[in-house]
């Protein structure tokens, strides 16, 4: 039988893997629908799915059963998450280009290690550390286009936002492992989803995005509720993985979707892989070999 750290880690990375697809699903309908549009109806239709499943399989008394601080802590981990930590990282991407954005914000993990090591008393061993460190720097590795270059009046602006958006996220990270004591990562999500849709359908941006959905191809809204039907099974496993591995490992392998995203660019949109895409997988791999020692 699988041990719950073991369980735990393999979850995470699977809501990695799942992030990589979602992410090259979510690019081809950005165009048509917007990055909040996108947003907003997968998370309605992951949210609508996993309330469903929790109705059809444990009842409505799930929901009832949980205490008020344990929706507080959902409800605010969702919108640090998505109003806070999804807005000023886009913010970023705008003044200093998207490599160095993802580069700054995908230190999250660091920073939600640390939090739970201070709140939680998660401990952090020496293999969590290293193998927190190596996972890092191969991901750095990954998505950081060194050469790409940015407006120089908003460089600070651009880099304090992404630090920003990785502080919000950590936090966000955080606030999770609490409520997971009284719940599963389903019931979790079921709650979690549906409060991030309803904060993205009250943005500016989404007002038009009914009207849009409506008129697009069925191939493009086919899509969607395939992505819709991802988003809640990877942001499960995100869950269950904090939940049975910790705050720390979960953060790191949720956190590898580039690794995994390369080689489907390869295969799916003919991108070449580069050298030091290649050295940042080997890389982020002996990252997480030494994160399960």
């Amino acid at each position: 039988m699988i041990e719950d750290t073991t369980f735990g880690a393999l979850a995470a990375l699977g809501s990695a893997v799942a992030w990589a697809v979602t992410s090259l699903l979510a690019r081809s309908l950005m165009s048509e629908l917007g990055s909040v549009g996108v947003n907003a109806i997968r998370s309605t239709i992951g949210g609508v799915l996993l309330i469903a499943w929790v109705l059809a399989t444990a009842g409505a008394g799930v929901f009832t059963a949980i205490s008020a601080s344990g929706w507080l802590l959902l409800g605010l981990s969702i919108v640090t998450a998505i109003a806070l930590g999804d807005t000023v990282f886009f913010e970023s991407t705008r003044a200093i280009g998207v490599g160095r954005a993802m580069t700054i914000s995908t230190t999250y993990p660091l920073g939600a290690a640390v939090i739970a090591a201070a709140f939680l008393n998660e401990p952090v061993t020496v293999p969590i550390a290293v193998g927190s460190l190596v996972t890092m720097a191969g991901l750095v590795l990954i998505v950081a286009p060194w050469a790409e270059r940015a407006p120089e009046e908003r460089f600070w602006f651009g880099v304090g936002a992404a630090a920003i958006a990785s502080l919000a996220w950590a936090v966000s990270t955080v606030l999770v492992k609490p409520p997971l004591a009284e719940m599963g990562p389903v019931t979790a999500q079921a709650i979690r989803l549906p409060i991030a849709s309803m904060v993205l359908w009250l943005t500016p941006w989404a007002r038009p995005v009914p009207r849009t959905f409506a008129k697009s191809s069925r191939a493009v809204q086919i899509r969607i509720v395939i992505l819709g039907a991802i988003t809640s099974v990877s942001s499960v496993m995100f869950v269950a993985g904090v939940k049975h591995a910790g705050v720390a490992v979960a953060s790191v392998l949720s956190s590898t979707a580039p690794m995994f995203a390369i080689p489907l660019a390869v295969i799916f949109l003919d991108e070449r892989i580069t050298l030091r895409a290649f050295l940042g997988i080997v890389l982020t791999l002996a990252g997480i070999i030494a994160l399960q020692l």
